[in-house]
């Protein structure tokens, strides 16, 4: 058994839409949240929900278009297209339709065609992917219910409009249309994953994103890199590669808006791993490495090391395992002390007394006697 009401509904509808103003002929998401606010038990069996197409004010969409429709939780529901203009989705224990009035109709139904009560969940319908048409106005989302209170004995049918206002770019120019700045890691095919990315490994490909109209002119400055513009994009997004050290990156976003230019300017940064620094210039570095044989911490750099100018060494030098070569002249101002042998090249002067038990050498190897000066 089934009855008809208009202008009431057992379930209550919210709509949200991203960005928050609509402007015309512009890029648009609609997100409707069903649920039970009402104090009786309600089971829903199909929900309709129409968009209403053409190229009037009244109307929300241009004639003929697609639609992307997707229900949440996506395991009680499913959206399928079953003819042009129309989507079917099926929740797992209820039906719900979403029909549109000279325009779009999607149906939703549940999974294994039981109905389901909005009392235990929810339901979140996100209609994306569409442009809405060219004329400033207010278009009225119609939404068409079947549900039931007494179990399933019998079902009723009721009407709810939803109204979306979509206006002028200029006028729909929110805070929201422009951000959204974010760095994601790249997938095999290059598009950014759903995750932003934090800290990177070196060289990893990513892809930076964000929000703005199709006709902004957007430039992009990070690191050492030549500003990059685009123009004329849907989705604002720019492979990212050579990222080797922490990285601020910085997007300048230029709209013409009834003849005066709107300048936004999004940044963000990332961190990398190990970063690769080419040119350093410092002041301090403070070593927080294990101890060394003098009980101060250690700063542990792998690999060669070469100095061009100077290098002062206010503490203890030492060569390690190996062998410490100096170019230059040694100077001790106490005691000079060699462990082993000592093999001098040039000639050997002395201020004082030199005192030792090893043999001397001359520059072919044979022992002498005499003095060292």
């Amino acid at each position: 058994m089934s009855a008809q009401h208009d202008g009431t509904s057992r379930l209550t509808y919210s709509l949200a839409t991203v960005p928050a103003t609509l402007a015309t002929d512009r890029p648009a998401h609609l997100y409707v949240v069903v649920s039970n606010s009402g104090p009786r038990d309600v089971l829903c069996q199909q929900i309709s929900v129409v968009l209403p197409a053409g190229d009037l004010p009244k109307h929300l969409v241009p004639a003929r278009q697609q639609v992307t429709v997707t229900a949440e939780p996506a395991d009680q529901w499913t959206v399928d297209e079953i003819q042009d203009g129309v989507l079917l989705a099926l929740p797992q224990d209820e039906t719900a339709a979403f029909p549109a009035a000279e325009g779009t109709k999607v149906t939703v139904r549940p999974v294994n065609g039981e109905p389901v009560s909005p009392t235990t969940h929810g339901l979140l319908l996100r209609i994306t992917d569409f442009r809405t048409n060219a004329r400033a106005g207010t278009a009225l989302l119609a939404i068409q219910e079947t549900v039931s209170v007494d179990r399933g004995d019998t079902w009723e049918e009721h009407h709810v409009s939803l109204a979306v206002a979509k206006f002028p770019p200029a006028e729909a120019l929110t805070a929201d249309v422009v951000g959204d700045l974010a760095l994601y890691e790249a997938d095999a095919q290059g598009n950014p994953r759903s995750t932003p990315a934090t800290l990177l490994k070196p060289d990893q490909k990513t892809v930076l994103t964000w929000t703005a109209p199709p006709d902004a002119v957007c430039d992009v400055y990070y690191g050492d890199k030549p500003p990059v513009q685009l123009t004329r994009q849907e989705k604002w997004q720019l492979p990212v590669t050579g990222i080797t050290r922490d990285t601020h990156f910085r997007v300048r976003v230029t709209l013409k808006r009834s003849g005066e230019t709107i300048t936004h300017h999004l940044s963000t940064a990332v961190a990398v791993e190990e970063p690769a620094i080419d040119r350093l210039t410092v002041k301090s570095i403070k070593p927080s490495g294990p101890d060394n044989i003098d009980k101060t911490p250690y700063l542990r750099i792998e690999g060669a090391v070469v100095v061009d100018k100077a290098c002062h060494v206010s503490g203890t030098l030492y060569g390690g395992m190996g062998t410490l070569t100096v170019g230059d002249s040694v100077v001790a101002k106490k005691d000079l002390t060699v462990g082993t042998d000592m093999n001098v090249t040039g000639a050997v002067a002395s201020t004082g007394d030199i005192t030792t038990d090893a043999q001397f050498r001359d520059a072919k190897g044979t022992p002498f006697r005499g003095q060292l000066s």
